[in-house]
């Protein structure tokens, strides 16, 4: 489970984790790296340290077939209601109603 953390262990522990996954589809650094379209070295340096660039991550992160767990972490931003009732007033704007002149 993921602790609030300082940032460098927070990093060692994502390493970790890609590591694990890795390991247990049975690939290889350089396997996973030519899979992901990578060099070995980005994959071996994110293994480490966490550290890499974030479409590297997303390549890895696809190649292990774990890309999907993404939408778990963070999920499609849905609107506020707010945001939901002023889009419906946009669409339908309001109809004012004329009242007969008195004489």
């Amino acid at each position: 489970m993921w602790q609030l953390k300082r940032l460098p262990e927070a990093l060692r522990q994502l390493g970790s984790r890609l590591r694990d996954a890795r390991i247990s589809q049975g690939l290889t650094q350089r396997d996973l790296a030519a899979k992901a379209g990578v060099g070995k070295n980005s994959v071996a340096r994110l293994e480490e340290t966490g550290i890499g660039r974030t479409d590297t991550l997303l390549r890895i992160l696809g190649a292990l077939n774990i890309l999907d767990r993404l939408d778990a972490v963070l999920p499609e931003a849905t609107p506020s209601p707010l945001a939901m009732l002023q889009q419906d007033t946009k669409l339908k704007p309001r109809q004012r109603v004329r009242h007969k002149k008195k004489r």
